[in-house]
C-alpha cells in the first residue's frame, strides 16, 4: 500500500537557521540602534564597583568610562546598599524615576534609571529611559484640565447668572400682573369717587347751593390725598428689593430693641422683645423695614386702646425664625393671602387715613427677594390675635 508524500516543507538546515538568527539580530541591533540615536535610552555597564565599563548610545554621554558612575549621576549616592542587594539576588531592578542631572547641557532633562545585575557577565547593567517627552505630555495634560476646570467654573457663574436672571424676570413679570391689578381695580375706586363728586358739584354749583359745592370739594380732596398715599406706596413697593445693599454686621437685638421703644412713644399698647436676637452679618435696612412694617400694623390694626405685642427670635438653623404676635382682633382664615398684596386691609385700622396698605406687601416683597419667607396664624373670629412668622436668611448673596 502506497503512501502519500507529507506536504510539510522540509526542516531548515543548520546553516538557514543561522542566517535566520543573525538577521533577527540585525534587525533588533538596527532599532536599538534608531531608538539610541534620538536619545530615548542608552545603557550603562558597571563593574562591582560602580565605576563604568561600558556605555552605549549618545544618551548617556553624560558619564566616563573608568569614572565611578556616582561622579555623574549623584542621585546614586545613598543607594549603595541597594545596589550591592542587586548582586545577592535580592530583588531588582532598583528604579530611580525623574532624575535630574547637575550640570546637564539639558537641564530640563529628565531621567529614568534602572540598574541590573548580569549575572553571567558579572557586571551592573544601567538601563536610562528619557522621561522628557512624558513629562512634556503630562505638562499638557495638567494644562488642558486646568482649562477645563476654568471652562467648568466659567460654565456654572454663566448657569448661575442665566438662573438669576430668570428669577428676576419672574418677579418682574408677577410685579407687572400685580400692578396692572392693582391700576385697573384699586386706583379706580377713588378716581371713580372723584369724577361722582365732580358732577355732584357742578350740579350742586348750577343750582347755587354753595353747601353742597363745599363738601364735595372736601371730600374730592380727601380721595386726592388717599390716592397720593397710594401711589406713594406703589412707588415704594417696585423699589422694594432693587437696592443694591450692602452686607454689614448688624446687632439684631439693638435693632427690634430701637424700633420697639421707637413706637412705644406713640401707642399705649405694650411692645415686649424676648427671645435669642444675634450678632449676625445681614442686609440692615431690609431687616429693619420688615421689623418696621410688622410691629407698625399690629398697632394700627389693633381695636382696643390697650394690648400687646411680642416681639421675639429664634435660631432656626439656617433662618432666624422671627415673630410677631399681637392681641389684637385676629384675621379670618379667607384673608391670610390677601392680606399680603398691595392696598389689602382686613379691619378697620384706627389710623387708616394714615396707612397706604402697602405694609405687609413691602414685607413680603423684601424677604422674596433675599431668599426669606413669611406666613401669619390667626384664628379670627373665633380668638383674638394674630401671629406674623418671619424666616430670615442667615446667609445672604447680595
Amino acid at each position: 500500500m502506497s503512501r502519500t508524500p507529507s506536504s510539510r516543507p522540509p526542516a531548515p538546515s543548520s546553516a538557514a537557521k543561522a542566517d535566520q538568527l543573525d538577521d533577527e539580530h540585525a534587525h533588533l541591533i538596527a532599532a536599538g540602534n534608531f531608538i539610541a540615536a534620538r536619545r530615548s535610552f542608552g545603557m550603562v555597564w558597571t563593574d562591582r564597583d560602580l565605576v563604568v565599563c561600558r556605555c552605549f548610545g549618545p544618551l548617556v554621554d553624560f558619564v566616563a568610562v573608568g569614572r565611578p558612575l556616582a561622579e555623574s549621576v549623584i542621585a546614586l549616592i545613598g543607594f549603595e546598599p541597594e545596589i550591592a542587594a542587586l548582586r545577592a539576588g535580592d530583588g531588582g531592578p532598583l528604579t530611580i524615576p525623574n532624575v535630574i542631572l547637575d550640570g546637564h547641557a539639558e537641564p530640563s532633562l529628565r531621567l529614568s534609571l534602572d540598574i541590573y545585575w548580569v549575572d553571567n557577565a558579572q557586571r551592573h547593567l544601567m538601563l536610562v529611559r528619557s522621561v522628557r517627552d512624558v513629562s512634556a505630555l503630562e505638562s499638557e495634560l495638567r494644562t488642558q484640565m486646568r482649562l477645563r476646570v476654568i471652562a467648568e467654573a466659567e460654565l456654572v457663574e454663566k448657569s448661575e447668572a442665566i438662573q438669576r436672571a430668570n428669577q428676576e424676570l419672574a418677579l418682574i413679570n408677577r410685579d407687572l400682573e400685580e400692578f396692572a391689578y392693582v391700576i385697573s381695580h384699586d386706583l379706580k375706586a377713588p378716581l371713580r369717587a372723584l369724577r361722582y363728586d365732580a358732577d355732584d358739584a357742578d350740579r350742586a354749583l348750577a343750582a347755587g347751593d354753595v353747601t353742597t359745592v363745599g363738601t364735595k370739594l372736601v371730600a374730592m380732596r380727601g380721595y386726592q390725598a388717599r390716592m397720593r398715599t397710594m401711589l406713594d406706596g406703589l412707588f415704594e413697593y417696585a423699589r422694594a428689593g432693587r437696592k443694591i445693599d450692602t452686607l454689614e454686621e448688624i446687632d439684631t437685638r439693638t435693632l427690634v430693641e430701637s424700633l420697639a421703644q421707637g413706637f412705644a412713644a406713640t401707642t399705649s399698647l405694650s411692645i415686649e422683645v424676648e427671645g435669642c436676637w444675634p450678632r449676625m452679618t445681614t442686609l440692615g435696612p431690609p431687616l429693619e423695614l420688615v421689623l418696621r412694617n410688622l410691629i407698625d400694623n399690629a398697632i394700627k390694626h389693633h381695636d382696643l386702646p390697650r394690648g400687646r405685642i411680642l416681639i421675639s427670635a429664634r435660631d432656626a438653623g439656617d433662618d432666624l425664625e422671627i415673630t410677631v404676635a399681637d392681641d389684637g382682633p385676629g384675621i379670618p382664615d379667607d384673608h391670610h393671602t390677601a392680606v399680603f398684596l398691595p392696598f389689602r386691609t382686613v379691619n378697620d385700622a384706627r389710623n387708616a387715613e394714615d396707612s397706604s396698605g402697602m405694609g405687609l406687601a413691602l414685607v413680603r416683597r423684601t424677604l422674596d427677594r433675599i431668599g426669606g419667607s413669611i406666613w401669619l396664624r390667626s384664628d379670627a373670629p373665633h380668638r383674638r390675635g394674630t401671629t406674623f412668622h418671619v424666616r430670615w436668611p442667615r446667609t445672604i448673596s447680595v
